[in-house]
């Protein structure tokens, strides 16, 4: 049934939903998983459930809170541009976003600050480099690089919530992750042609597979680096290929992230976690069909 023949709530649901980018939060769940397995990977130890659950909640409220803050800025733009996003059609107050960002960005801190003092600094570094990205991310040449940082400190935030000192295993992961997110950003700001020099944004979606081979990756997990390489390569062929579509190339890479989380818990020892960050990839894109990811 098309939004337009929605009864009132469901469709105003909908539209709460659509600011949310709903899709994509699973790819946050299994960040901190990946964030909090190499924490425990370092320190010996295990995660306390508790701790996840808090810190799954409090990352996805960030996000949402980003998405919505992004809207809300961009609002004079979206109603030139796209005048059928929920604020510029009227489906979403404004001043019901911004009461939104503001009680999921005040939720997460809540949530963050029982897990201790740099889980609670991570996380208010983490909302200043959302407002920094949402302000300034239309005519910032380095705004792939803002939201690559945002990414990797979902990472960062989950290691010290496990192992509070920073070392350098996460410094290397939270760098391939940014530079994936890198990648697919630069993509998705610039619908890049097949030139030379729009190589580099392509070739930083494999870095991850190849750091994990680096770092001793075991036989059974080759299977996920080889899902990851072949999964970033299929959606590369929406870039370069004759029937470009960058847009889902775009959607189906942020859900690749889940994959790459998937080599990083194999890489970190937690094969019991696989399994949940390839439900978080698979649940991504089951969601993009019904709520657009970008």
């Amino acid at each position: 049934m098309s939004s337009e023949v929605l009864p009132g709530w469901p469709r105003r649901l909908r539209g709460y939903l659509a600011l949310a980018r709903i899709s994509n939060s699973p790819t946050i769940v299994s960040n901190v998983l990946a964030g909090a397995a190499l924490g425990a990977m370092t320190a010996g130890t295990t995660a306390e459930p508790g701790t996840l659950l808090a810190l799954m909640a409090a990352m996805v409220a960030y996000y949402t809170a980003g998405m919505y803050l992004n809207d809300y800025l961009d609002f004079q733009i979206d109603c030139r541009e796209r005048p059928e996003r929920p604020l510029p059609s009227g489906l979403v107050p404004r001043s019901a976003a911004l009461a939104v960002t503001l009680g999921l960005f005040g939720l997460g801190t809540l949530l963050l600050w029982p897990l201790g003092f740099l889980p609670l600094m991570g996380g208010m570094l983490l909302i200043v480099l959302i407002v920094l990205y949402d302000a300034w991310h239309k005519t910032n040449p380095l705004s792939p690089v803002i939201m690559a940082l945002n990414r990797a400190m979902v990472y960062v935030i989950a290691f010290v919530a496990v192992q509070p000192a920073i070392t350098a295993t996460l410094l290397l992961w939270a760098a391939a992750l940014g530079l994936y997110i890198v990648g697919l950003t630069y993509i998705a700001k610039t619908e890049l042609r097949a030139t030379f020099g729009s190589v580099w944004p392509a070739a930083l979606l494999f870095l991850p597979a190849v750091l994990a081979v680096a770092s001793g990756l075991e036989l059974s997990g080759w299977g996920l680096a080889l899902a990851f390489v072949g999964w970033a390569a299929f959606c590369l062929t929406f870039v370069y290929g004759k029937a470009r579509q960058p847009g889902r190339a775009v959607a189906q890479l942020i859900a690749g992230v889940s994959l790459l989380d998937a080599l990083v818990l194999a890489v970190a020892g937690a094969y019991n976690l696989v399994p949940v960050a390839l439900i978080a990839f698979a649940l991504t894109l089951f969601l993009q069909r019904y709520i657009k990811g970008t």
